[in-house]
Parts: C-alpha cells; structure tokens; sequence
C-alpha cells in the first residue's frame, strides 16, 4: 500500500468525521482514480455511500453500496482507523442498503437485505464489548425499531 493512498483515505475519514462531506467524497474519490487496485478502493466507496447517508442522499448512498458488492464482492473491511468491523465489506454494505431503504421507507426492499446479509452472519460482525454482533442482526433489530415506530 502506497503511503498516498493511506493518506487520501485518512484525511478524507477526518473530513467525514468533521461533517465535510462533499470534501470526503472528493478525497475518497481521488484515492479511487489514482489507486483504482487498492484495497482501501471499497472501503473509499463504502465511506462515500456514508457520507451521501449523513446527506439523506440515500439514492446515492445504495449506488455506492452496491458499486462495492458488484465489483469488490470478497473485500475486506479495513481496520486501518482501528475500527470495530469485521468480515467482508459486501456485508456491511448490505446492512447500509437495509438502513437506506428504511430512511426512504421502503420497508419490503430493507427486508430483502436480510436475506442477502444470510450468508455473511458467521464472518461479519461489529465486535462491541468483546461481543461479535453480526450486520444480520443489526439489520433484524433495525427493522424491529423501524416497524415498533411505525407503531406509535
């Protein structure tokens, strides 16, 4: 990995957290162009998908997702920031997709992304308090909360 990819991605994570979102997309972007073979190429696309999320762009958002299953389908998540996420970034993906489709509220569409998130559940998971949660039942208990508000 080049000390320029590991760079753009860092600052465009920084500008994220800032809540600079168009100018972590740019950056994210530009670690795509220059390093279209890293493997911080589908976390960069993954983020950008984040930060149209942040923007209620959740259109854009499911593009970005699913440019990641399509083309990085056996990806890895990058624990270069010391994250908590484990497995395939196609999973997480899935689970960000099902967080979308309820934001636009279409309900059907986020159940579909339960059973696309089926074969991930024993290798992808947030670790939180040395418990492995898999994106599968993140997602389940997301629809759960999403339906009980629907309730009252």
């Amino acid at each position: 990995m080049h000390d320029k990819e590991i760079q753009y991605f860092t600052k465009a994570l920084q500008q994220a957290r800032d809540e600079f979102y168009l100018d972590a997309i740019g950056e994210f972007r530009k670690l795509i162009e220059e390093f279209p073979s890293s493997e911080l190429a589908d976390d960069a696309y993954f983020n950008i998908g984040l930060c149209y999320f942040n923007m209620n762009q959740f259109g854009e958002a499911i593009d970005m997702y699913r440019t990641v299953i399509e083309q990085y389908p056996e990806a890895t998540i990058s624990i270069l920031d010391g994250g908590n996420e484990f497995g395939r970034t196609a999973a997480k993906c899935h689970y960000a997709i099902l967080n979308c489709q309820l934001g636009l509220g279409n309900i059907d569409s986020a159940k579909q992304q339960i059973n696309d998130l089926e074969s991930f559940d024993s290798d992808s998971y947030i670790l939180v308090d040395g418990k492995k949660t898999p994106f599968k039942e993140l997602g389940l208990n997301a629809l759960s909360i999403y339906e009980k508000s629907l309730n009252t």
